[in-house]
């Protein structure tokens, strides 16, 4: 019995680095939370997706308040397109060094429309962030 809780205490340890290298996500994770942040107005929740450190201090109030433009907007998208059906990406690629990616999406609707789109990311901190335009 004694060699078991060293193993089980070994595996314990593994599954916690497993998960705390998975933490950061994927670059696809951000967009989708990002979109369904957006279908219900959630302004805070698809602010929170987006990279902010290009952004000089003194112009951080105009960009917050385009991203609450851009999620108003694509909210009344949605909404006129009877909602989303989901996110389904067409491809996703990062560098070399982890640090930027590029995906390309399908933003499927309800009423059988469709629309492409490709967003660039960053990575901040282990957390992939959308790069404001």
């Amino acid at each position: 019995m004694r060699l078991a809780r060293p193993f089980s205490l070994f595996f314990l340890a593994l599954f916690a680095l497993v998960l705390a290298a998975c933490s950061g996500g994927k670059p696809e994770s951000s967009i989708e939370a990002f979109y369904r942040a957006a279908e219900k107005g959630d302004v805070e929740k698809a602010t929170e997706q987006i990279s902010f450190a290009q952004v000089p201090a003194a112009q951080m109030v105009q960009a917050k308040g385009k991203v609450q433009m851009i999620v108003g907007e694509m909210q009344n998208r949605i909404k006129a397109n009877d909602g989303l059906d989901k996110i389904q990406v067409e491809e996703s690629t990062v560098d070399e060094a982890g640090k930027t990616a590029q995906v390309r999406v399908k933003i499927k609707y309800k009423n059988g429309k469709d629309q492409g789109q490709t967003h660039k990311l960053v990575n901040e901190d282990g957390h992939w962030k959308i790069l404001l335009k």
